[in-house]
């Protein structure tokens, strides 16, 4: 077997890894690793067919990995491929132990600061670590503190602040926990209701650090409290409000008369973020896609995202009507996860569990 950790550090290097996803094509469909090939021999390995694998074509000089969805069917895939003569290796996990790998992708802005893009592959999520001078601030922290703090502490950071632009229903936030390991001050929107202390600030604050700021701009919609923060004239991080290529959905935890009115505000939020200034960088908290070990930051500039989105024509009645014509399955076990980030904790809970699968939190 070959665990998560060694796995991560082989795409990481830009090793040749050729990785085998011999899931049910339903399960791939709903998350992957990008740097796999797939073929649904699910079925036919638990039935014990040698031949489920003789179409795969395997590169020389490859470390073969296999994967499904925990583990188990996988280790009969590398079994067959090694009676072949092929040294292969089964995920130790499978993509539910794969649901916590994590790749980074930098950015550099003007004054010395350092956006660092934190991304869980499988799951599409992103969070940041923004360093200025010798200070830092976390945005949506999804993984365990050490993550943020081994980075902080690499680039010479002590993390000042921890933010979360909305109360997240898909992954349990990781922020109260950062918090306590880090001493820092754990930030949330007045508005936000939540069972834990914090920090509160309004629509228009801002937060100082190094020699830099994040802005405060109250965006609701997909919740009551998605907050954005921007830098400058640089970057925006806008949680599941706006996507590069697609906005959040407003319908979660809503009965249809206040799916309405949070679309209705979700219209306003985006026209006020796309008037921005066009060469502004939008980072989100979410892609829809799996995400690649190529370094390349996920964002791209408002003026590309305004096109991407196409609001531009688009009446406050006709975005009502779409937003809430075109929205994707609800996430899983999203109640009890928004519960739990509500709560502050998630003592006693099986997390690979609990987080399985990709995120649906974009308006197709």
């Amino acid at each position: 077997m070959i665990t998560v950790e060694n796995l991560q550090k082989k795409l990481n290097k830009k090793e040749p890894v050729f990785i085998l996803d011999i899931r049910p094509s339903d399960q791939r469909q709903e998350w992957r690793i990008a740097e796999s090939t797939h073929i649904d021999a699910y079925k036919q390995l638990n039935a014990g067919d040698e031949s489920s694998l003789d179409m795969v074509e395997i590169p020389k000089s490859s470390t073969v990995v296999t994967v499904c969805a925990a583990g188990r069917t996988s280790l009969l895939a590398s079994e067959l491929l090694r009676k072949k003569g092929i040294h292969a290796y089964s995920l130790d996990g499978g993509m539910k132990a794969w649901n916590y790998a994590w790749n980074t992708a930098e950015v550099s802005l003007p004054n010395g600061v350092k956006i660092i893009q934190v991304r869980r592959p499988a799951k599409g999520v992103l969070s940041y670590i923004i360093g200025s001078q010798k200070e830092a601030v976390v945005i949506d922290a999804s993984l365990s503190p050490e993550v943020y703090l081994n980075i902080a502490g690499k680039n010479g950071w002590t993390v000042k602040y921890v933010l979360d632009t909305h109360i997240h229903a898909d992954y349990v936030s990781r922020t109260r926990e950062l918090a306590e390991a880090s001493g820092a001050k754990h930030v949330l929107l007045d508005k936000a209701k939540v069972e834990f202390g914090f920090t509160p600030v309004h629509d228009g604050d801002s937060i100082g650090f190094g020699n830099t700021a994040l802005d405060l701009i109250h965006t609701p919609g997909h919740t009551w409290e998605s907050t954005t923060f921007k830098i400058g004239n640089h970057a925006i991080f806008t949680g599941d409000t706006l996507f590069i290529d697609s906005v959040g959905r407003p319908d979660l935890k809503a009965e249809q008369n206040e799916a309405v009115e949070k679309a209705k505000n979700l219209y306003s939020s985006l026209k006020k973020l796309l008037s921005l200034n066009p060469s502004i960088l939008v980072l989100p908290a979410h892609t829809s896609q799996p995400v690649s070990f190529d370094d390349k930051i996920i964002g791209d500039t408002i003026d590309n995202v305004s096109e991407n989105v196409n609001l531009t024509n688009m009446t406050e009645s006709q975005f009502v009507a779409y937003a809430l014509s075109k929205v994707p399955p609800t996430p899983p076990n999203y109640l009890t996860i928004a519960g739990l980030n509500r709560k502050g904790s998630y003592e006693g809970q099986q997390l690979s569990e609990l987080e399985a699968g990709g995120n649906h939190c974009a308006i197709n």
